[in-house]
């Protein structure tokens, strides 16, 4: 197994520039030193070491467990070496405080109090060592020209220190608006889930999840979009957040131009204010639609597009779960054949209306019972598929003249149910009057067991009550028990007077 690769820490890095500075610099000091006192080589050639520890230092550094404390350590020894060097040259006064006060100041400021401290140690330990093996000599001046170009080389190196710590401070904020930004996107994340289960439709899902995402971000605006995956040009369901008309209308015209990016995030020309558009696919996410999720930033935010994707995965996958869970839930509540609600709903639809009667004394509900007439005859005559047709033909009628807020149910083999939740008993009349005049000129087309067609005319047995004249647990009863009283009217002969027709009551 191959050993993981350790990443230099950034203090190592950022001390290579003012470390090799500062060792080069004090070389040429020794170097003019040396030829000053005409020392020559003796002195020369032991300063050449200055020039490779910057190197090894980073070496160590770079190659190290933990290259910051390796950093630590190379700063320590930074005060070894020089302490050691000055006793070399004799404490030359200016190098000696300048070089002195630069040990203090870069342990100071990456350890604090106590580095500074045990760097002061260092430097005078090294300094009484050197001394002890050269032999103490002070030496306050050597000539105006060395002073001005020490002086110089410590104005370069406090000014590249305190350049170094800008970058270093720019470099830390930096960071800490990413942390940022990325906590505000994790959170965005963490609670999109809960707000997508609690809503009860795709469009509902929609817009409370960009309104989420607008709430994380409010300088940004959210658009998302579903269309047919054969048909592009239709768009099943779309929702925006924080999003102009004139930003929506221009999203719905650029869609036609990014139907071929399938997987990666797309950057779209800017605005006309200078801000910025972006584009993620959703399609291979889903299974019913092809969707896109736009996001308009008020400027480039390249980790915005890092994160993009998983915006999108986030919102596909609720989608794509929502989806499938109405799917499940219309076939839990439907009735396989006409596609009507089936008894299982009705029932409950029916106790939520009896519950409001009871909280609500005023607000009144209706049932309609209806009962297919001649369906045994038919099954019994032409086969079950055509009694179906039959059932399926008086199921698309009612479904016409049903309103919305009307729940109109399958409740068994031919009897059909309207829950009227907040109408009296006047509109359940209405609605069979209609039925009752109507339907039978309707017409259904059956194909017969022996494969012949022939043509059928509807006609159902009717029964109504409301909450207005019963109390609510027995309208459903009182429905279904003038349903029969009307079939059994309509089954006797006519004995009235010529050219009259028996009218049964509701």
């Amino acid at each position: 197994m191959q050993p993981l690769l350790r990443r230099t820490h950034r203090l190592a890095l950022a001390t290579i520039a003012p470390r090799v500075f500062a060792f080069c610099h004090t070389f040429g000091l020794t170097v003019w030193i040396a030829v000053v006192e005409g020392s020559g080589w003796t002195l020369i050639l032991p300063g050449m070491l200055l020039l490779l520890w910057p190197g090894v230092a980073y070496a160590l550094a770079a190659n190290a467990q933990n290259s910051k404390r390796a950093e630590f350590r190379n700063l320590l020894f930074d005060s070894l070496l020089f302490g050691f060097w000055c006793s070399v040259l004799d404490f030359y006064a200016l190098a000696t405080i300048t070089i002195g006060l630069a040990c203090l100041m870069n342990n100071l400021v990456v350890g604090g109090l106590r580095k500074m401290m045990v760097s002061a140690l260092l430097f005078i330990v090294a300094a009484l060592i050197g001394s002890a093996l050269t032999g103490f000599t002070f030496r306050p001046y050597v000539s105006n020209n060395l002073d001005i170009y020490q002086w110089a080389g410590a104005v370069v190196y406090f000014l590249t220190i305190g350049r170094v710590t800008y970058s270093q401070n720019r470099q830390i904020g930096r960071s800490i608006g990413e942390i940022k930004f990325q906590n505000r996107v994790f959170h965005a994340l963490l609670d999109l889930g809960a707000v997508a289960n609690r809503a009860i439709n795709i469009h509902s899902l929609l817009n409370d999840s960009l309104n989420h995402l607008h709430t994380h971000f409010p300088g940004y605006g959210f658009a998302v979009f579903l269309q047919e995956p054969q048909r592009s040009e239709i768009t099943r369901y779309a929702a925006v957040a924080g999003l102009s008309p004139k930003d929506e209308q221009r999203l719905k015209r650029l869609l036609a131009s990014v139907h071929e990016q399938r997987e990666h995030p797309v950057k779209l020309p800017q605005t006309e204010e200078g801000e910025n558009l972006y584009i993620m696919p959703m399609g291979a996410r889903l299974s019913m639609y092809e969707g896109w999720l736009f996001v308009k930033a008020p400027n480039r935010d390249d980790g915005l597009e890092q994160i993009l994707s998983l915006f999108a995965d986030q919102l596909a996958a609720a989608t794509e779960n929502k989806l499938l869970h109405l799917e499940l839930k219309k076939t839990a509540e439907r009735d396989g054949l006409t596609g009507l609600y089936n008894r299982g709903f009705l029932e409950s639809a029916l106790q939520m209306s009896i519950q409001s009667k009871a909280q609500t004394p005023n607000l009144d509900f209706a049932v309609l019972m209806l009962d297919v007439d001649r369906l045994k005859e038919v099954n019994d005559h032409h086969g079950h598929v055509a009694g179906d047709q039959l059932i399926a033909s008086v199921a698309r009628y009612l479904q016409r003249h049903c309103r919305d807020s009307d729940v109109l149910a399958r409740y068994g083999g031919d009897e059909f149910v309207i829950l009227f939740p907040s109408a009296d008993l006047a509109a359940a009349k209405r609605m069979a009057s209609l039925i009752r005049e109507h339907l039978p000129d309707q017409r259904c087309t059956i194909d017969t067991a022996n494969g012949e067609r022939e043509e059928l005319a509807l006609h159902v047995s009717l029964g109504c009550a409301s909450s207005s004249e019963a109390p609510a647990q027995q309208v459903f009863a009182l429905a279904d028990e003038r349903m029969y009283e009307d079939k059994s009217l309509r089954r006797k002969p006519n004995t009235g007077g010529p050219g009259t027709t028996r009218r049964p009551s509701l």
